[in-house]
């Protein structure tokens, strides 16, 4: 395989009765189409995409992408799917609102489809137009879950709909989690910039391990303690007893066989 694979994102179709290509797009479709284009390539797991690089060639408005080959490998398997139409709860969550996205503009523009044409002739030619009928099949993509959120309230309240802002001790996403006003003015206690954990039912994704329609059970009582004078002494006693092991890390795989 070559170092660079090369695929183009094509739009089709008439705005007001005129042909789109790169001299009539307008510049709201223009930025809305590259960053779509950007979002399918990239999908949830945010590759970083320095590297690819854009060509913008005739007929209709076609966004040519030279992909670096650890970016495309990313991508390739979705492509693959994507010759099935009951694939949305199997692709990346990114790559298929995207995909949903087209289909539904097409439906209210019946000029309008979307192609994906990999230049990999082992894999399909996609189109996206008022025909198709892209949809979840028989994996559904997010599942009912209950779970224990931890991390520090960065605000709450709200005047129509309650809900408490929760930064994620791990990875620092913020998260939005509905509640009721009864609920958070029975609280006695303040919780604001406070830590605190938090039992919710969401619905989470089966890939991605995203989560979504977050909704607060309950806050649990949560006092984490520890003594920092054994915490010290402890890490004091395991530093010199590693201190004749120059890669621990190398230490333990031999230990485990390699």
């Amino acid at each position: 395989m070559s170092e660079t694979t090369a695929i183009e994102f094509a739009l089709h179709g008439k705005v007001e009765g005129v042909e789109i290509t790169p001299r009539t797009i307008g510049l709201s479709q223009f930025n809305e189409f590259n960053q779509q284009v950007e979002t399918f390539i990239g999908g949830s797991q945010r590759v970083k995409l320095d590297q690819v690089h854009v060509e913008i060639t005739q007929s209709s408005y076609v966004l040519k992408a030279i992909l670096p080959v650890v970016v495309f490998a990313s991508l390739e398997p979705d492509l693959k799917l994507l010759a099935r139409q009951d694939v949305l709860g199997e692709l990346d969550i990114q790559r298929a609102e995207v995909v949903q996205k087209w289909q539904a503009r097409t439906k209210n523009n019946p000029d309008l489809f979307y192609e994906v044409r990999p230049k990999d002739d082992g894999l399909p030619k996609v189109r996206v137009s008022r025909e198709t009928d892209y949809r979840v099949g028989d994996i559904v993509p997010w599942v009912a879950v209950e779970k224990y959120l931890f991390g520090e309230i960065m605000d709450m309240g709200g005047t129509q709909r309650a809900n408490v802002h929760l930064k994620l001790d791990r990875g620092g996403k913020t998260l939005l989690v509905g509640t009721s006003q009864g609920y958070l003015r029975e609280q006695v206690e303040n919780r604001l910039y406070h830590k605190v954990l938090l039992h919710v039912r969401a619905e989470q994704h089966f890939r991605t391990g995203d989560l979504r329609n977050i909704q607060l059970i309950s806050f649990v009582d949560y006092q984490p303690a520890y003594n920092e004078e054994a915490l010290d002494r402890f890490t004091a006693k395991g530093a010199a007893a590693w201190a004749d092991v120059p890669d621990a890390a190398q230490w333990v795989r031999v230990v485990r066989g390699g």
